[in-house]
């Protein structure tokens, strides 16, 4: 991992999620980009000044803000590892970090989870669920009241799907540095020997592509697909969850289906890393896996 972009709105709510970015890229090695978004107010036409003069003004008061801002949360760790500082006018936040990915090409987006404090407000559209939509760089989000600690346990929500593979072969180029245990969780709610059977061909095809050795694999009933992974969550005490972001089809059968990444977000108290599923990366990397037509082909 080479490139990480973090987004902040330059808050002391914010301050635990620089914090996270911060150790988090330094643990990785990888280069720290800070992106601050910020919006023009109004101006009265009565206005002396000319609006090009005070739109420099605001920025260059931007380009310092956000230079205090990361030297005061992060203290003394800011002489230990140089970070890259963007700051951008533009009324959407969510558009700036894609025009920024493109650019950068990162490995890694990391935002905070929205919250009341927000400057955006509560009640303003999520960006995460925007990026969820677009981006195809993994997305990590992160609750602004997280206080940083190394990641021991990351339990990744699996449906047994060939972008699976590829997302857990990202997922190890985190886990190593901290040698993390990597616990692969189905959670089904009917059908436990076609499960069982599942996962036991989905393990053998993983294993032979990756050489991690702290990967476990387990299957959890449940009644209810989040219910069953926040319990494996707190049962395992795990430090983050890891899950691709699937777009369902429309069909009568799910109009009432809401994403379960977006609806997890709400629900967690640790990172959640979203993996994008309609990613070109994912598609093309594994288009030989399916292990639905390996069940019906073995012998």
């Amino acid at each position: 991992m080479k490139t990480i972009l973090y987004a902040t709105d330059c808050t002391n709510n914010d301050a635990p999620s620089l914090k996270y970015a911060y150790r988090f890229s330094s643990i990785l090695k990888a280069d720290l980009h800070v992106l601050h978004v910020y919006s023009f107010p109004p101006i009265a036409f009565s206005t002396i000044q000319p609006l090009n003069l005070l739109k420099k003004k605001m920025h260059k008061e931007r380009i310092e803000l956000v230079d205090k801002y990361c030297r005061t949360h992060l203290n003394n760790e800011f002489r230990q590892k140089p970070i890259t500082t963007h700051v951008v006018e533009n009324d959407s936040v969510s558009e700036s970090i894609l025009r920024l990915s493109k650019v950068l090409t990162p490995d890694l987006i990391i935002i905070g989870m929205k919250d009341r404090h927000s400057k955006r407000g509560y009640f303003s559209g999520n960006i995460a669920d925007t990026l969820l939509d677009t981006v195809e760089t993994p997305l990590l989000i992160v609750p602004n009241s997280l206080i940083y600690d190394t990641i021991s346990t990351i339990v990744y929500a699996t449906d047994f799907e060939q972008e699976d593979i590829e997302s857990i072969q990202k997922l190890i180029e985190i886990a190593r540095p901290f040698e993390a245990l990597i616990e692969i969780v189905h959670v089904y709610e009917s059908d436990k020997y076609a499960t069982l059977e599942r996962m036991e061909r989905f393990q053998n095809t993983l294993l032979k592509q990756v050489s991690y050795p702290e990967i476990t694999f387990r299957n959890i009933a449940s009644e209810n697909i989040k219910s069953g992974l926040l319990s494996v969550l707190n049962n395992e005490k795990a430090s983050l969850l890891a899950m691709l972001e699937r777009k369902h089809e429309w069909s009568f059968s799910n109009i009432f289906h809401k994403d379960l990444v977006k609806d997890m977000e709400m629900s967690l108290k640790i990172p959640l890393l979203a993996y994008n599923k309609n990613s070109t990366k994912l598609q093309n990397a594994n288009a030989p896996y399916n292990i639905d037509n390996e069940m019906l082909s073995s012998g």
